[in-house]
């Protein structure tokens, strides 16, 4: 069975002694009609765990008081 972790490549950050851990997705235009969005990508990412989303919260770390 495949773990989120075999079709993804996550992007991982250290701040404030805690890992956060994101997914990427890219939205792109397929086949713009004008010229000016030809080149136009859209980056969002996610949390991919429940600590980081907490992080985004601002809720405290799991396990501390």
């Amino acid at each position: 069975m495949l773990g989120p972790s075999d079709i993804a490549v996550p992007l991982r950050l250290r701040h404030d002694g805690r890992e956060l851990v994101f997914l990427s997705i890219v939205a792109t235009f397929g086949t713009p009609l004008d010229i000016t969005v030809a080149e136009l990508a859209i980056e969002s990412f996610f949390p991919a765990d429940a600590d980081t989303a907490d992080a985004l919260r601002g809720v405290r770390p799991r396990g501390t008081g």
